[in-house]
């Protein structure tokens, strides 16, 4: 015998949950500039590293438990962000400029930022940065954005008021 669900069976089913909505991340375009000059390519390269190293936090749950058990939220976790992206503007223009062969994702900036979570898991949120950093450099390949390669130009993104909300 087929038994047929009811309406209010099929509403409940397919409704969407706020579970199934992803998460907006709490880095800000803000973060990246004081002024309008600022509003370049690069940085706005730099806004999207931060937001892929939040995402990627946030869906390794088990990190993402250990860090809240050290006291870390998820407001400590955008600044980290943030921190550690501008922390690369740096090393991405030396390499440019050839003064260094590579890039380099090092624990040293986590431990600071981070002084009281431990060996362990600042390795964790090395592998993390890492992941992060290579997601976004192999979406630089195919992007027709060019921030690094038209990296002083301005980047009109940081005026669209989807990023702001």
């Amino acid at each position: 015998m087929l038994r047929l669900r009811s309406e209010s069976e099929y509403t409940m089913i397919n409704k969407p949950h706020p579970t199934n909505v992803p998460a907006r991340c709490i880095v800000s375009p803000g973060s990246f500039f004081s002024t309008n000059a600022e509003k370049t390519k690069l940085n706005w390269f730099l806004f999207e590293y931060a937001q892929e190293i939040e995402s990627t936090i946030r869906i390794t749950k088990q990190l993402k438990k250990l860090l809240l058990r050290k006291g870390v939220d998820d407001s400590r976790i955008a600044d980290f962000c943030v921190h550690y992206s501008k922390h690369m503007k740096g090393q991405i223009l030396d390499k440019l400029a050839g003064q260094i062969p590579n890039v380099e994702i090092g624990y040293e900036e986590i431990e600071v930022f981070f002084p009281e979570i431990g060996d362990r898991l600042v390795n964790q949120v090395l592998k993390v940065v890492a992941k992060a950093w290579d997601s976004q450099t192999k979406m630089c390949v195919t992007c027709p954005t060019r921030c690094i390669s038209e990296r002083n130009k301005l980047a009109p993104m940081f005026d669209e008021a989807y990023y702001w909300e």
